[in-house]
């Protein structure tokens, strides 16, 4: 069963496997090898207050239109970020908007802002699903995505033990949950074999498990 990486900004090292590159609106799309495929999103730290945003998202618009991006994003909202807040909030729902367009899932970027992201999914109620990538919220925090139905990506941060995900992965269901590599250069199977341990699952029946979830949300049109 091969692994599948929903979050990443390189071509994976270990062919037969999955994987999502993430790439901008202005990026160039050159083929990928099988099992490839692209996520397109406006990043809030790259949001420009000279209106060249509405010219990314116009683009982002076509781009996210092509069979091969199965996902718009990354997107979100991020308070460490120069960009204003009004404008990442303004620039999110665009993108949100067109994930519905298209029915594509979306792949949010969350820094210190998951009140407002869950204040956003109570309001525009997408149908689409919305995926919290490189997860870090504590347990309350979790508690009230998960009965939000938010979907959750872990990444280079769990495999470090660097915060409180691996005491309280029991709290996020099986059929909700992502593994990624964002900017981090090891293969994604070193976070599918962290989860393993933590889980005492079998590989392969986690990937599996993984697979099936990919299928239900990136595979549905």
């Amino acid at each position: 069963m091969p692994f599948i990486d929903i979050h990443t900004h390189q071509i994976p090292p270990e062919m037969g496997d999955f994987f999502i590159k993430n790439i901008s609106p202005a990026d160039e799309m050159p083929g990928l090898q099988p099992g490839g495929f692209y996520s397109v999103g406006l990043h809030p730290w790259f949001i420009t207050n000279n209106h060249d945003h509405k010219n990314q998202i116009d683009e982002l618009g076509q781009k996210v239109a092509l069979p091969e991006v199965i996902a718009v994003g990354e997107c979100g909202l991020d308070k460490l970020a120069n960009t204003e807040s009004q404008l990442q909030l303004e620039v999110f729902i665009a993108q949100c908007r067109i994930a519905e367009e298209v029915n594509k899932p979306v792949i949010i970027h969350c820094v210190k802002s998951y009140n407002e992201i869950s204040h956003l999914k109570r309001k525009i109620k997408p149908t689409v699903p919305w995926i919290l990538h490189g997860y870090t919220g504590n347990e309350m925090i979790t508690s009230q995505l998960v009965s939000l139905g938010f979907y959750f990506s872990l990444g280079k941060m769990f495999v470090n033990n660097k915060f409180q995900a691996q005491r309280m992965i029991g709290m996020i269901p099986a059929d909700h949950l992502f593994f990624e590599t964002d900017e981090w250069l090891k293969p994604v199977s070193h976070v599918y074999k962290k989860y393993a341990e933590i889980k005492g699952l079998a590989e392969e029946a986690l990937s599996e498990q993984i697979m099936w979830n990919f299928r239900e949300v990136f595979i549905r049109q």
